[in-house]
């Protein structure tokens, strides 16, 4: 493979512009016998004579002049990558992907893009929301640059940061007449929305009320999708668990929001990243505006 330096490109660039030892010299701020011995140098490595020289002028040969046009395009498009590179770790532009559950996306992580959009206008932020599961796919297969939720006991690759411990908390219709605190034994006999059973909360409320009762209480409607489950809780004028995040949404607004005990039941809210790889500037922007939202918010 042929070698030449950044420094002997740019001599040939320069002189086969500048058409001067002098001029040429003085742009790249060094003496003409060191611009001259950089050009002999070149010359030796191609094997080519690149520029005819007399007493009063010196001009590119032909193969010197298109070898000359075909550096200042490479030269220009290394000047171009570099400059975006800098804008990359200047925040200036780049793009972060962002995978998240499908509820945190509609309640917390709205706010944090917000801000993150008015910190840093020139980034482009990707969202994928889904399953934990799925989540946990995307990140190993490193289609998405970060990941929020409940990653206990997943994929061992995965490097996970705490934000914050999430309680379960019941919401219910006002008919309802729930307490502001209230006993998972309680709610035996009410008429209960849930979540799917086969996801991280499902599990959790089926351990709960094993936990209270020692029996299997099947909720009376069920859904895949915590905003259908809180839109029926209220039509049906029943009872819904839900993450306590979630009564960030809109859609709790006429519902009553109770503590549970005995147990109280919380999970480890985390964003998790790939263990051992580099996250991109814009990754850690967006971890440090997405930790700080947090920390004032409790």
């Amino acid at each position: 493979m042929i070698k030449l330096s950044i420094r002997q490109l740019l001599a040939i660039r320069e002189l086969a512009s500048a058409r001067s030892f002098t001029v040429a010299a003085s742009n790249l701020h060094t003496t003409q016998s060191n611009l001259s011995m950089t050009i002999r140098e070149a010359e030796a490595i191609v094997g080519l004579r690149l520029f005819d020289r007399t007493t009063k002028f010196v001009i590119p040969t032909a193969a010197g002049q298109s070898f000359a046009d075909s550096v200042s395009r490479l030269l220009d498009d290394l000047d171009s990558h570099i400059v975006n590179l800098q804008a990359l770790g200047d925040l200036a532009n780049g793009t972060v992907s962002i995978g998240v559950t499908p509820l945190l996306g509609s309640t917390l992580l709205a706010k944090v893009i917000a801000r993150f959009n008015e910190l840093y206008p020139g980034i482009a932020i990707r969202i994928e929301d889904a399953s934990t599961h799925t989540l946990v796919s995307l990140l190993t297969r490193r289609e998405i640059d970060l990941a929020i939720g409940t990653f206990e006991g997943r994929a061992a690759e995965i490097e996970m940061h705490p934000l914050f411990d999430d309680r379960l908390v019941a919401l219910s219709h006002p008919s309802v007449g729930l307490k502001k605190k209230v006993k998972w034994a309680e709610l035996l006999d009410k008429k209960i929305v849930g979540i799917d059973k086969d996801s991280s909360v499902g599990k959790m409320i089926e351990h709960a009320f094993w936990n209270a009762a020692k029996r299997v209480v099947r909720p009376t409607l069920a859904s895949h999708h915590w905003l259908t489950v809180m839109a029926l809780t209220s039509s049906v004028k029943g009872i819904c668990i839900v993450p306590s995040y979630a009564c960030i949404s809109g859609f709790t607004s006429n519902l009553v929001r109770s503590e549970l005990i005995e147990p109280s039941m919380s999970r480890t809210i985390s964003i998790a990243s790939i263990k051992g790889r580099s996250r991109s500037p814009a990754a850690d922007a967006f971890m440090r505006t997405l930790t700080h939202i947090i920390e004032n918010q409790n």
